[in-house]
């Protein structure tokens, strides 16, 4: 333990295992380099049990450790079943916000950008799947990599049939680019879906305000959607507390807009209508 570790800062569970985020652990003498712990469940003289730890340096995880990562600043957990065999694996997603100095400029920009993906296995070993970093030549996820755009900032991931073997349908991550410009309205912010399971840009979707996504409004100055989202088995929520409505709003997209495309309009949550009372700040800054 080491003064501003700043560990559970981030937390993601689900019915086998529990990751925990501490994004400013220094790595050596790389400060807020940050990493992460899983534990299982099963009580061990009272306390969950630890599996394993991950962190940049270590030889099974792409990338290195360097001051201003902020490793496992974001964090997602979701069940995943390669086959119908019996047991099921689990994906816990690790975005990065903070940003190192770097040699080189092509792999400063990498770096920017991406959630990296490994795969436990029991009895707590694990691998890594593809790390994505959007609109560069390793992958087809939408957009296009700048300075700034703090890809990976919030993740949430979902299995929407978690007893069924995994596929490209059933398993999606959602990535917010809070800080993302669009056009040259600066970080009004956006959300990339795809799945988990074969070539994301063969079924991501790119979510904008005013866009076919569902999302109502225009994008704005500092609206930063994509900093709140939370996947459930049905819907996408996601919140904008920053704007454009006065208090804040949570909107609830349906799931055939995120797996098949489709233009519903998303359902609308804020303060003063539903029985919500019309005064507070931020509404929908944390959606879970």
């Amino acid at each position: 333990m080491e003064a501003g570790d700043r560990f559970g800062t981030t937390v993601a569970a689900d019915a086998f295992h529990f990751a925990v985020g501490a994004p400013n652990e220094a790595i050596g003498t790389d400060a807020d380099a940050g990493n992460l712990a899983v534990f299982s469940h099963r009580l061990n003289a009272g306390n969950p049990t630890p599996l394993f730890g991950l962190d940049q340096d270590l030889d099974a995880v792409s990338g290195g450790a360097e001051t201003g990562d902020q490793f496992a600043a974001a964090l997602a957990l979701v069940p995943y079943r390669p086959s119908a065999r019996r047991h099921r694996g689990v994906d816990p997603r690790r975005g990065r916000t903070g940003r190192g100095p770097e040699h080189r400029r092509r792999e400063q920009d990498r770096r920017r950008h991406g959630p990296e993906l490994p795969h436990h296995r029991r009895p707590g070993t694990y691998s890594q799947s593809p790390s994505y970093y959007s609109g560069t030549a390793t992958d087809d996820v939408s957009g296009t990599s700048e300075a700034g755009d703090r890809f990976g900032a919030a993740l949430t991931a979902v299995s929407t049939a978690p007893r069924a073997v995994s596929t490209a349908a059933n398993l999606k991550l959602a990535v917010g680019l809070p800080d993302e410009a669009v056009g040259t309205t600066a970080k009004a912010g956006a959300i990339t879906t795809f799945s988990l399971v074969g070539s994301p840009g063969a079924n991501d979707r790119w979510f904008e305000a005013g866009n076919a996504g569902g999302i109502p409004g225009t994008p704005g100055a500092n609206q930063r959607l994509g900093s709140s989202i939370h996947f459930t088995g049905t819907q996408l929520y996601v919140g904008m507390p920053n704007g454009p409505l006065t208090y804040g709003a949570l909107y609830a997209l349906p799931m055939s807009n995120v797996v098949s495309g489709t233009s519903t309009p998303a359902t609308t949550y804020q303060p003063g209508k539903g029985g919500l009372p019309s005064a507070g700040v931020a509404f929908g800054h944390a959606a879970r």
